[in-house]
């Protein structure tokens, strides 16, 4: 981790040797990851991976120097690989003409109502549960790290998550679990 922090300093400062071994270390995770994201949607995918290393570079005067890299690295991109899906979509759409307010409002509530099963879901899980998923999902810690800032043993934060997760996957469905984080 710290052999990460210490390439992303690099990068950072402009060594381009330290940006081709970002690129490497990360381009196959991420390109899975936002395969997982836009289903099927491969080369859109890649093209996008491709300009958002291009985009990184391009600012890397004005990143954070102190991040967890791999959690900046698969957010940032998500975030802007969700952006470029939108905006080609919404390009789409008004070329076709074909999306009438209807639709829209239709895509609206269902969003609304997945929207409401996720959170039902995460409320439904134990305190526990809960803290142990946000510490390991949204805080980006190891089992590890979550077992030592609980004072408790590492099977347990195992255990717990484990319960959460297939209790999740059970009451929200395995489509929309990927949508939590």
């Amino acid at each position: 981790m710290s052999d990460d922090n210490e390439i992303w300093k690099q990068f950072c400062a402009g060594e381009q040797s330290a940006f081709r071994e970002l690129y490497d270390r990360y381009y196959s995770r991420m390109f899975v990851w936002g395969c997982r994201w836009l289903e099927g949607e491969t080369a859109f995918v890649k093209d996008h991976l491709h300009d958002f290393f291009i985009y990184l570079w391009e600012k890397r005067a004005n990143l954070a120097r102190e991040v967890q890299v791999s959690a900046y690295l698969l957010t940032a991109f998500k975030r802007r690989l969700i952006e470029q899906w939108g905006r080609e979509k919404r390009l789409k759409d008004l070329g076709a003409m074909i999306s009438p307010v209807e639709d829209q409002q239709e895509d609206i509530d269902l969003f609304t109502r997945q929207f409401n099963r996720i959170q039902a879901a995460l409320q439904s899980l134990t305190p526990a549960q809960r803290e142990v998923i946000e510490m390991r999902f949204l805080q980006n810690m190891s089992l590890q790290q979550i077992a030592t800032a609980k004072n408790t043993s590492l099977r347990t934060v195992y255990n717990l998550t484990h319960r959460a997760i297939t209790q999740l996957r059970q009451e929200v469905g395995k489509i929309f679990f990927l949508f939590l984080w």
